[in-house]
Formats: structure tokens, C-alpha cells, sequence
């Protein structure tokens, strides 16, 4: 979207101005946010140009990356929307003319190295729970001859950024979790074990529990028994602005043993295992293709034709979205924020005879990739991380890694900026735009090279 800022004093001189980012087939994201040694960042070009071929004043360039965060509130009579905005990044003189006033110009294009931070949140959309996080980058051109007769031009671009510091593969999210705990009255103990604690739509989750009578308590009951396990997975929205509700749940999956089983020292073992929701099979784009093998042709074919029924039924429509949510993204997963938090949690039920009741609660990690499409993100990944260290060398990534705050990632990326290239209003750059040589100083041109393919 294009913005147009207002001018002041008693002359008024337009500009039309087009702003653009460099064109690419693939994202302007590179390296793997989250993964700090393969130099998560921003990399691309900023294209301003004057739609009618005319030179014009600029004064200065901004940048500010933004982060947007939305909930849907809902409300007796339909519901309403409660967003905020973050400044990511900020560069409020990212060019200014050499005299430091004003420059005649026909174009500009200012190369932008950004780095992402380690705590961003990545995009996404969560339909269950009403949330959705997008980043735009703002690019702000002022132009004028000087600060009474001047004008600004602001457009945003959306900015996908994929976080891939939780997928299931990685060694710390594979290593069993066991949860020991004593009911209230210390009469029973229960062994919960968790096998992997990083999950993705489509992946299992398993939990085995051991209930057993505490032996270290020398006033057991007799004839202590469990009545009933309840195996639960919840997701959660928690919102940090005083006009959102603070807590909302939403119960995911539910089971109920009947056990009736008395109690020991040896322990009774139940087991309990669900698919996590899978909205979609967008995920699949990851996966390695599977090989077609073309039949033999059939030289003649008496068989009826069966047409296949397909039940619509159990696909998902999705509202509108905003700009720049990756289809990968369109479910709930876990996501740290700063206006709202979204957190997964196991929960066990345990109801027993003789012996007080208790709850077990352990939180979860839900990652947006499953486990079979991380199998080749994670080669992309150490490949990603392989390139930055061609590029920047093993010493800045070490810096990189080590650096304590945002502004000093941001002093070291500074490092491997390019500098701008100005376009001034003169014949030799008229024709690298793309404008033919003759036609120099005409008003009202239009850029050849911007419409070829």
C-alpha cells in the first residue's frame, strides 16, 4: 500500500514516485531465523523511481521493519479487532543527500542488509484462536528542496519470516521427559513420561503414566485404587494489553480411561497416544516427492469407470488473510509474544479411591513443520548455515552469536552494507534506467525496462 504524505508552504510540487523492492524467485529472508550461526536477515534492494521519467528533489530515505499483531475479540454482537504494532528495526536516515538539503536525482536504489532478531515471532495464523502476527517493511521518501515545501511517500511490503529453532528433529525436543509427582495426601505417586516434546501437525503424541502406591509413606491405605485417567491437550492465547481478555483455552484432544484398578508398589502402566490436528497438507511441499511409475497402456478396457466421491467436508475454509501469512502457517503453534503469547500444555486427570485427586499440567512445544518435512529443512538448513560462513567468516559469526543486544547485531551487520546508488539527473544515467538517449529532458517518459518481463 502507498501512502502519500501531506505538503506544506504556499508552493506545492508533486512528485509521483514508485517504490519498489528488488525483483527475486526466492524470499528476501535469508539464513533460518531462530538459528543464529546462519545469519538470519533481511537482504534486498529498494528501487524509487518517478513514474513519469522527470528528475525530482529527495531529501531523505527511512526504513522501519513492523511487526503486527491481531486478535479477534469476540463480542455479544459480532466481534471486534485489537492489534498493535512493534518497531522491529528502524533506520530513520537510511540515505540523505551528500550536501545534507537536497539532491536532484532521477532514481535511487539503496541496498538494505537488516538482521532478524533471535526473539522475533514468527508469521502466522491461528483460525482457532483468532491471532495472526505479520511484518511489513515501511519505506518513508521525503522529498522537497527543503522542509517547507516538501512531500513523503511511505509504501509497506510484507516480509514472511519462518522461525526454525522447535522442529521435532533437533536432539533437545527427543530426549524423554519424565514428571514425577505425589498425589496430596502423599499417598500415590505418578510417573508421567513424554517421549518427544516437539511436535508438528499430523506428528503423534505419546505419554505413558505409572501410577503406584508411595512407598516411602509408612501410612499407606489399603486397597488404594485408581478410578479413572484423564489424558488432555490444551491450547492457550495469552494476552499482555489490559483490554484483551488475559486467558483464553481451547481444549484440542480428550480421553477418559476407566481403570478401577487397586494400586501397588509395582505401579499399573496406562499409555496414551493422538494424532495432533493437521488442518491441511501444505506441509507436503517439504516432503520429498513420491516416484511415479507409469502403467502399461491398456490396448482395451470393458471395466465400468468408478468416480471416486471426496468428502469436502473435511476441509477447512480460511477467512480472508492478511498479507504475507505463509500457507504453512495457517495453524496454531507455539509463539512467544509481546501482545499475545500462544503456549500448548498436557494435561492428566488422575481421579482416585481412597487417595486425594491431582493434576499433572506439561507444557509442550508445537512447531509449524511436522517431523517429515524437517528432514530436509534441516539439510537446508546446515547448508544456509554453511553459506553465511563462506560469506561472513567464522569470526563475525561468532560475534554474531555472542552479541548481547539487537543493536549491536545491528552495528556488526552495518559491516557488509552497500552503499546507495544515486541516479542523477544527467543523459549517462538517463540511459542505464532505461530511457532512450534522445528523449533526454522530455517530461512524461516512461521507463522501458520496467515493462519487460
Amino acid at each position: 500500500m502507498r501512502f502519500q504524505g501531506s505538503s506544506s508552504g504556499v508552493q506545492k510540487q508533486e512528485y509521483p514516485l514508485t517504490i519498489f523492492l528488488e525483483p527475486t524467485a526466492s524470499t528476501i529472508v535469508f539464513g533460518c531465523a531462530g538459528i543464529p550461526r546462519s545469519i538470519p536477515r533481511i537482504e534486498t534492494i529498494i528501487h524509487i523511481r518517478t513514474t513519469n521519467g522527470s528528475s525530482f528533489l529527495i531529501r531523505s530515505i527511512s526504513i522501519v521493519l513492523i511487526t503486527r499483531q491481531k486478535v479477534i475479540v469476540p463480542a455479544k454482537l459480532g466481534s471486534t479487532e485489537a492489534f498493535k504494532e512493534f518497531k522491529i528495526f528502524e533506520d530513520p536516515l537510511a540515505f540523505k543527500p551528500v550536501n545534507g538539503f537536497s539532491q536532484h536525482v532521477l532514481g535511487i536504489d539503496l541496498p538494505i542488509m537488516i538482521p532478524v532478531p533471535k526473539d522475533i515471532m514468527p508469521t502466522g495464523y491461528s483460525p482457532t484462536l483468532g491471532v495472526s502476527t505479520t511484518h511489513y517493511l515501511a519505506v518513508k521518501v521525503v522529498t522537497g528542496e527543503n522542509s517547507g515545501v516538501e512531500s513523503s511517500f511511505i509504501d509497506t511490503f510484507p516480509i514472511v519470516i519462518k522461525t526454525y529453532d522447535t522442529l521435532p528433529l533437533y536432539r533437545q525436543f527427543n530426549e524423554p521427559v519424565v514428571e514425577l509427582q505425589k498425589s496430596p495426601d502423599n499417598q500415590v505417586l505418578a510417573e508421567v513420561t513424554v517421549p518427544v516434546t516437539s511436535i508438528g501437525p499430523g506428528d503423534h503424541l505419546d505419554l505413558h503414566c505409572k501410577l503406584m502406591t508411595n512407598s516411602a509413606n509408612n501410612k499407606v491405605k489399603k486397597h488404594l485404587a485408581a478410578k479413572q485417567v484423564t489424558f488432555q491437550v490444551k491450547e492457550y492465547l495469552e494476552c499482555y494489553d489490559g483490554g484483551l481478555p488475559p486467558k483464553k483455552e481451547n481444549k484440542l484432544y480428550t480421553k477418559t480411561l476407566q481403570l478401577n484398578k487397586e494400586l501397588n508398589t509395582q505401579g499399573e502402566i496406562e499409555s496414551f497416544s493422538t494424532k495432533f490436528p493437521k488442518l491441511n497438507d501444505n506441509l507436503e511441499m517439504y516432503h520429498d516427492p513420491t516416484p511415479y511409475i507409469i502403467e502399461n497402456e491398456v490396448t482395451e478396457d470393458n471395466g465400468t469407470t468408478i468416480i471416486e466421491s471426496a468428502n469436502i467436508a473435511t476441509h477447512k475454509a480460511i477467512d480472508s488473510l492478511s498479507e504475507g501469512v505463509p500457507i504453512t502457517h495457517l495453524q496454531s503453534f507455539t509463539a512467544p509474544g509481546k501482545f499475545y503469547s500462544i503456549k500448548f500444555e498436557i494435561i492428566l486427570k488422575i481421579k482416585l479411591s481412597k487417595a486425594k485427586d491431582f493434576d499433572i499440567h506439561l507444557p509442550i512445544t508445537v512447531c509449524p513443520f511436522d517431523r517429515k518435512s524437517s528432514q530436509n529443512l534441516l539439510k537446508w538448513i546446515m547448508h544456509e548455515c554453511e553459506v553465511a560462513k563462506a560469506r561472513f567468516g567464522r569470526e563475525f559469526i561468532d560475534h554474531f552469536f555472542s552479541a548481547v543486544s539487537y543493536d549491536a547485531i545491528c552495528n556488526l551487520m552495518n559491516r557488509y552494507k552497500s552503499p546507495p546508488v544515486v541516479y542523477k539527473y544527467c543523459k549517462e544515467d538517463w540511459i542505464k534506467l532505461g530511457f532512450a538517449g534522445d528523449q533526454f529532458g522530455s517530461n512524461d517518459m516512461k521507463n522501458l525496462v520496467s515493462y519487460i518481463d
